[in-house]
C-alpha cells in the first residue's frame, strides 16, 4: 500500500530540485541577452546579474511559479518562460547625452531616487519612473549601466548593445529640447535627430 502510494505521488509531483533546475533554465534563457547590469525601477539601485536574479528568487512570481511547478500537471515551460520572461524585462533608455550624465560610479550602492536630481541624474529618475509607472522592474540607461572605465566591460557593451536594445521590451526616448507644449514639427528639429 505505502508503495502504490509513493509511485501514485512520483507521478503526480517532482522533485524540488528538479523544478528549479527547469526555472533556472528559463532564467538563464531569458537574461543571456541583457545587459550584465540594470536599474531595478522598484529599489532605485543598479542591480549586476546576480542581484538581479537573487531579486527573482525572493520574489513572490517565483514562490507561486515554484509551488505550482511541483506539480507535475500545473508544470508547462510555456508558463515557466512566461513567468520568468515578464519578471525580467527591462526598458532601454535612448538619449542624447549632455552634461554631468551619471556615471556608474555616482550610483553604485546607492538610490538614485534618493540623489540630488541635477543634470543627467534628473533625466535618470525620470526614465526609472516611466517604466517603473508601466509596470517594468528593471531599466537600462548607457550613462550609469555600463563602466566605461574599464575598457573589456566597454568594449564587450558596445558589441552587445543592438543585441540588448532588440531584446528590450520598450526603449523610452528621451528629447531634451521637445517639450510636450511644442509645436507641429519640434519633433524632426530635436537634436536627438542629429
Amino acid at each position: 500500500m505505502i508503495f502504490i502510494l509513493s509511485t501514485v505521488l512520483r507521478k503526480q509531483y517532482i522533485s524540488p530540485s528538479e523544478a528549479q533546475r527547469e526555472i533556472r533554465k528559463a532564467i538563464d534563457t531569458q537574461i543571456e541577452n541583457a545587459s550584465p547590469r540594470l536599474l531595478n525601477t522598484f529599489t532605485g539601485c543598479l542591480c549586476d546579474r546576480d542581484a538581479v536574479i537573487n531579486s527573482f528568487n525572493a520574489s513572490a512570481e517565483y514562490k507561486e511559479l515554484f509551488s505550482s511547478t511541483i506539480e507535475r500537471e500545473n508544470r508547462t515551460s510555456g508558463r515557466i518562460k512566461d513567468v520568468v520572461s515578464r519578471f525580467f524585462q527591462y526598458v532601454m533608455l535612448s538619449h542624447r547625452w549632455e552634461e554631468k550624465e551619471p556615471l556608474i560610479h555616482d550610483i553604485q550602492g546607492k538610490n538614485v531616487y534618493e540623489l540630488n536630481p541635477v543634470g543627467g541624474i534628473g533625466k535618470l529618475q525620470s526614465f526609472c519612473k516611466v517604466a517603473r509607472d508601466r509596470g517594468y522592474r528593471w531599466a537600462w540607461s548607457d550613462t550609469c549601466c555600463i563602466d566605461k572605465n574599464h575598457n573589456i566591460d566597454l568594449q564587450e557593451s558596445v558589441n552587445s548593445m543592438f543585441v540588448w536594445y532588440r531584446h528590450s521590451v520598450l526603449t523610452i526616448i528621451y528629447l531634451s529640447n521637445v517639450l510636450p507644449s511644442s509645436k507641429s514639427g519640434a519633433l524632426t528639429r530635436s537634436v536627438w535627430n542629429t
